[in-house]
């Protein structure tokens, strides 16, 4: 009986990780940022295409509006800075993936880069400045590089919201990322680059501070952010400590469901 029991516990277990996998989501995605609202089909029907969904986001200051291109295919266009693009659905085969002023279609890329999906995932593209010591404007010296992060959306636990930073500023170094009046830090020792998984945190409203790793003065507020239940947040840091390109932040929050109209 005990035998029976522990194996019928192990299959509840399996099941349940199966059915929390991103690729069997069932629900579509909606996505808001400052720039308005989209929503991605689900990912179990965009899998049984053997496709993924792609979002791009441009995080290089001074640089002029960018084509992506997957092979010889405009994937997104016209995206400026600070712009997060909706959910594209995406072939998972590996692709060279092509970054581009753009109307330039027939120039050399900024940068480029071979890359493949998981079928029935979310991923995200994000152009950031290829080192701390270039120069960008809108004619030269414009160097950027592609990275490419999968989201892994899973809905967080009842009554929780999920967040994860990625630090897109080259000069700012290591970040800690805190909610004023909190002891406790959201995300530590955030590399330039990079990004960190989704931790789930308890809902929370304030002012989000980013500082220099082991620091306690903030470098960047980023008053009035609302953390909600059930929602999953990505915070990015971009643009320079020093220069024209002042330090900002571009806050996405995911959620499963469709948009309900006003």
């Amino acid at each position: 009986m005990r035998t029976r029991m522990t194996l019928l516990a192990v299959a509840t277990l399996l099941l349940a990780a199966a059915c929390a996998s991103e690729s069997n989501q069932t629900q579509p995605v909606t996505t808001t940022t400052d720039t308005g609202t989209s929503t991605a089909p689900p990912t179990k029907e965009v899998g049984q295409r053997r496709n993924a969904l792609v979002r791009f986001i441009h995080a290089v200051p001074g640089l002029a509006a960018v084509d992506v291109f997957a092979n010889d295919t405009k994937v997104t266009a016209e995206t400026r800075y600070k712009a997060v693009t909706p959910y594209a659905e995406i072939s998972g085969d590996n692709q060279i993936f092509r970054l581009r002023l753009t109307g330039q279609e027939g120039t050399e890329p900024l940068t480029e880069e071979k890359k493949g999906f998981s079928a029935g995932s979310h991923y995200t593209v994000i152009a950031v400045p290829s080192n701390a010591t270039a120069i960008f404007s809108k004619d030269t010296g414009q160097s950027a590089e592609l990275r490419f992060i999968s989201d892994n959306l899973i809905a967080p636990a009842s009554g929780k919201a999920k967040v994860r930073v990625i630090d897109a500023s080259p000069d700012l170094g290591e970040v800690d990322i805190y909610v004023t009046g909190r002891a406790e830090a959201l995300s530590k020792g955030v590399k330039f680059a990079s990004e960190t998984d989704y931790a789930e945190v308890e809902p929370v409203s304030g002012t989000i501070e980013v500082r220099r790793a082991g620091e306690n003065a903030a470098t960047l507020n980023v008053p009035d952010v609302r953390l909600e239940a059930g929602k999953l947040y990505t915070i990015i840091v971009v643009g320079r400590t020093k220069g024209t390109a002042k330090l900002e932040s571009i806050i996405v929050e995911d959620q499963f469901g469709a948009d309900s109209p006003s």
